[in-house]
């Protein structure tokens, strides 16, 4: 579908395109990964031939960031200084803005990943690139922007403003986890934390008033500069998605990024799959993917604008009770959550590279594969270790299932953890097949 300024401005403020013109194939890019002594991971990783978006994150706003790490919040405190509340900032201006990543033709007056990003867009124009705000450890500021539309107002003209001066943005991501509450300061188990019946409504009119006001913002830009910019947002599976209106606010928006992983982990001792396509009777609760897309599409989400996620990662356990090293089960349950991992900052989280180096047969580790639920998984029955993780054989599983079921394509959280791009190759090569 040829995309015109009448169909997208003069003729609606709000009109996006019905469908996109061809799969997505997203991926995140964490701006601090280039950090990573044992693999870091730069703009220049970045497999932009085989994508059609890439999401960076994160930036934030200027607002409360108390549930952040010390050094985030010391990023937020000077991105902010001088800028009134609510104000859109980049939070790492030291990864975006000034670290030298090598030269670049397009004689932007900064460096950083921003220089190396207007480098690739250069070479890949149709590429998509969208700065994402907020993410699990910067999302709290949403919830008090969310109690004033004049909050609102600001952050979304400021946003617009920011991707105005760094023009090589396509558009605006949304990571607000989550309107309505579940995320790292919204926790529904504290009491003390969680919110009111009547906070998770404020919170569901909020979220479709600050995308409705996104869009009249990008629309502006949009008539001044002849160009089209996105808006997305990711979505929280079970009841996060269902604290969202989606009737309301889908059509002002183009994807719909669906994180579909996490179902467990090392926070619980509930031992299973992390990101299985398939819900089973083996499924801890009746979690698959499959559920929670078919759950989105029923509370308004399009499907043909819905994007299937995927890991680049895996969670572990270790103590694991009772485990055969055949199938998991729903009752399979663990002394505790892997005490290592990739990054001792967040143990038992494995980047997929990590687990093809260093969590093979030699190293004791069980290959396995749950064909029902489509999930990989490993078991280490000297250590008692199991570790749930996506690889190529899910990817393309879901990938598959993504197309015939009309899905707008898939996305994977995040792009440093399969540093040869051979997922991504699944990726795109079953979508575009």
């Amino acid at each position: 579908m040829k995309r015109t300024l009448c169909g997208l401005l003069a003729c609606s403020l709000w009109a996006v395109p019905a469908a996109a013109e061809q799969p997505v194939v997203a991926g995140y890019f964490a701006d601090w990964q280039y950090d990573n002594e044992a693999n870091p991971y730069t703009v220049d990783d970045i497999p932009a031939d085989k994508l059609t978006h890439v999401i960076y994150a994160f930036l934030s706003m200027c607002g409360p960031h108390d549930g952040a790490s010390e050094k985030v919040q010391k990023q937020v405190a000077g991105a902010c200084q001088g800028q009134a509340p609510f104000t859109a900032v980049v939070v790492d201006q030291k990864a975006a803005l000034e670290i030298d990543f090598g030269e670049v033709s397009t004689g932007v007056p900064y460096k950083g990943h921003f220089a190396q990003l207007t480098e690739l867009k250069k070479q890949y124009p149709d590429l998509k690139i969208l700065p994402s705000f907020g993410g699990w450890t910067m999302s709290e500021a949403f919830h008090a922007m969310a109690k004033d539309t004049a909050h609102i107002d600001h952050f979304a003209k400021t946003a617009v403003e920011l991707i105005a001066k760094y023009d090589f943005f396509d558009g605006i991501d949304l990571d607000w986890e989550y309107p309505g509450g579940g995320g790292l300061t919204t926790s529904p188990w504290n009491p003390d934390t969680k919110l009111s019946a009547e906070e998770q409504a404020a919170e569901r009119e909020a979220f479709s008033y600050l995308v409705k006001t996104l869009r009249i913002e990008l629309n502006k830009l949009a008539a001044k500069t002849d160009r089209y910019y996105e808006l997305s947002s990711a979505i929280g599976v079970g009841n996060k998605a269902a604290q969202i209106d989606w009737k309301s606010a889908a059509p002002y928006m183009d994807n719909m990024f669906a994180m579909t992983y996490d179902f467990l982990g090392g926070w619980g001792a509930q031992t299973g799959h992390l990101t299985n396509l398939h819900a089973t009777k083996r499924s801890w609760w009746g979690q698959g993917a499959d559920v929670f897309i078919e759950q989105m599409i029923e509370l308004g989400v399009p499907a043909e604008k819905l994007v299937l996620g995927a890991a680049y990662y895996g969670r572990g356990w270790e103590g694991t009770e009772g485990f055969d090293g055949k199938l998991p089960t729903s009752n399979l349950v663990s002394e505790k959550g892997a005490s290592f991992g990739t990054d001792i900052e967040e143990p038992g989280y494995f980047m997929y590279w990590d687990l093809k180096r260093n969590y093979t047969a030699e190293q004791g580790y069980q290959y396995g594969y749950d064909e029902a639920s489509e999930a990989p998984f490993l078991w280490n029955p000297k250590k008692q270790v199991y570790i749930s993780f996506e690889d190529k054989r899910s990817v393309k599983a879901k990938t598959e299932w993504a197309k015939e079921k009309g899905l707008a394509g898939m996305f994977t959280w995040e792009l440093s953890g399969d540093v040869d791009g051979e997922m991504t190759e699944v990726m795109y090569q079953t979508l575009n097949d």
